[in-house]
């Protein structure tokens, strides 16, 4: 009986079964997923970060976004398309916002900066809501300045 199974090779040892590519196809999704989870909770955190460490959520967001489309394909081709059109559907507007938020704080840097060092030193509840009066009468004044009005 020894000889019997000597003779013979699994197929996971020469590597051209469809059973190790199945196996090195589900270890690059689940690589790309962990790279997916990272980019995102990155995303986040850097969303909840201060200035100028929160424009990274940008760029995480576009990480996550380039890893969620093959990750998306991928699922459409393996037959699952409630599953891709569910993610596309919910993944690629969330990605699209963390990227578009980070292009805003950009765009507003000035006065959002203002705004967060005016809140640092706010005490009272009072203060911060003078921070936030501040903030909207200068971004009004920040934005008919750049229109050129």
């Amino acid at each position: 009986m020894v000889g019997m199974n000597s003779d013979q090779s699994s197929p996971r040892q020469t590597g051209s079964s469809p059973d190790s590519s199945d196996e090195t196809a589900r270890r690059r999704r689940r690589g790309m997923l962990g790279i997916l989870t990272l980019a995102l909770l990155v995303a986040w955190l850097l969303m909840a970060a201060p200035l100028p460490y929160s424009l990274g959520s940008g760029l995480a967001g576009l990480v996550a976004l380039v890893v969620l489309i093959p990750l998306i394909v991928q699922t459409f081709r393996m037959g699952r398309h409630g599953m891709a059109v569910f993610t596309a559907v919910i993944g690629i507007p969330a990605t699209l916002l963390i990227m578009m938020s980070s292009a805003l704080t950009l765009l507003f840097y000035g006065p959002m900066s203002d705004l967060e060092d005016c809140r640092r030193t706010a005490i009272t509840e009072r203060a911060q809501a003078q921070c936030a009066q501040e903030m909207q009468e200068a971004g009004v004044e920040w934005i008919s300045d750049l229109l050129g009005g």
